[in-house]
């Protein structure tokens, strides 16, 4: 027959669930997920305009912007629809030293002709050569810091960087597809009790 202290005490001997979550793994667990959720949020912010509203999405490759733009920032530029830039605009253009390249710097000043005098933030003295209306790509809008880093280091034929940071992100997915709980061993203490089958 069973007693009422016997219902009482069933919770202590059988607990409903299997145990609380490791804390270590807890926090490793929050702190790899918010990172992941970030890098995601960030991909998805740089890539809809291109997407949505048909922008250019470009990865910065030099220091010639610092402070406001470092290598693997990735800025959004919207297309220049045939406005003139204001001076402290940021531009795409194409380079007038290197056309098969291309360039972001800063407006400088802008030449009764329209041509544009650029400079970057981090140079001493403005670009020599103007740049023609023509050669211009688009005017930035948008800054996604550091996402566009392993593409970065890639071009600059950096392959261990990059190698270390794909290693990274696979071990932030590894870490935020632990379990929160611990696996219980058979035969533990959190085992029913045998007696309880034959209790009437």
């Amino acid at each position: 027959m069973t007693f009422p202290g016997d219902l009482a005490a069933r919770p202590l001997h059988h607990p409903t669930a299997d145990g609380a979550p490791h804390p270590v793994r807890v926090v490793t667990s929050v702190i790899s997920r918010t990172v992941l959720g970030s890098m995601v949020g960030l991909l998805v912010w740089a890539h809809f305009p291109v997407l949505a509203l048909g922008w250019t999405a470009g990865v910065v490759q030099s220091g010639s912007m610092r402070p406001a733009l470092v290598p693997g920032d990735v800025v959004l530029y919207q297309p220049p629809r045939d406005r003139t830039p204001a001076v402290g605009q940021i531009v795409l253009t194409q380079d007038p030293t290197r056309p098969n390249r291309l360039l972001t710097h800063r407006v400088h000043q802008v030449r009764p002709d329209n041509d544009l005098i650029t400079k970057g933030d981090a140079n001493s003295a403005p670009d020599s050569t103007p740049v023609r209306p023509s050669a211009l790509k688009g005017v930035a809008r948008l800054r996604v810091p550091w996402i566009g880093l392993p593409v970065q280091l890639w071009r600059d034929k950096q392959p261990v960087p990059a190698t270390a940071m794909l290693l990274g992100l696979a071990l932030l997915l590894t870490l935020a597809a632990l379990p929160l709980h611990s696996r219980r061993r058979s035969g533990d203490g959190g085992m029913s009790d045998p007696s309880a089958r034959f209790r009437a």
